[in-house]
């Protein structure tokens, strides 16, 4: 997708009250881009923001978890930063739940990219491990996390691509509690990947809001 990256909007009191008062929130622009900013703060539009609505929702954040926004941002583009903050909850999620799967999975692509010699080789050396990218995305999606954002969008575009290295397909099953639109894709690990490394290169160039 080439659309342009949607300016963040204004969050008014009425409607983090609501955010604070119903767990399945409804997709909201205004929410959307106003929460991704609470916890990740980028953008040229971030200082234009209310600094009290974003320490509402951090605080909504800190005592009920990020679900109570994440699905806020399901259908938001995968070039906007509420957009990649939902695929990153979405591996951070099932890393978190399917840890045995995705070490197995790890280890199957890291076995296969052994047999390629020296630059299969480089390639695990590169790749970080999947307990790492989870530490990172608790961190973000905490409001908590201090190091470059771009550089979480890189590790988690290497991890998923070498995921996809032996098997494409993220979730196989409809009844999967993490089936998405995102997750039941074709190729979903590789699209993925390459839409982390697109969101990578405009979170560094600054333009990714």
């Amino acid at each position: 997708m080439t659309k342009k990256p949607r300016r963040p909007a204004q969050l008014d009191a009425d409607q983090i009250e609501a955010i604070e008062g119903e767990a399945d929130v409804a997709y909201n622009s205004e929410l959307a881009h106003t929460s991704a900013q609470a916890l990740v703060p980028m953008g040229r539009h971030h200082s234009g923001e209310d600094p009290e609505t974003f320490k509402r929702i951090l605080a909504l954040v800190d005592e009920e978890g990020v679900d109570v926004i994440a699905e806020s941002w399901i259908r938001s583009p995968e070039n906007t930063l509420p957009g990649i903050l939902w695929r990153g909850y979405l591996l951070r999620e099932w890393i978190r739940r399917e840890g045995a799967e995705v070490n197995r999975r790890y280890e199957a692509s890291a076995e296969v990219l052994r047999r390629q010699g020296a630059d299969g080789e480089q390639k695990i050396a590169m790749t970080p491990k999947p307990g790492t990218v989870r530490q990172e995305w608790d961190s973000v999606l905490a409001g908590t996390y201090e190091g470059d954002f771009a550089e979480v969008l890189k590790d988690s575009a290497r991890l998923t691509d070498f995921l996809g290295e032996v098997d494409p397909v993220w979730i196989g099953t409809g009844d999967h509690p993490l089936a998405t639109d995102v997750t039941r894709r074709d190729r979903a690990m590789l699209l993925t990947s390459a839409e982390f490394r697109a969101a990578g290169k405009l979170a560094a160039d600054g333009m990714l809001e």
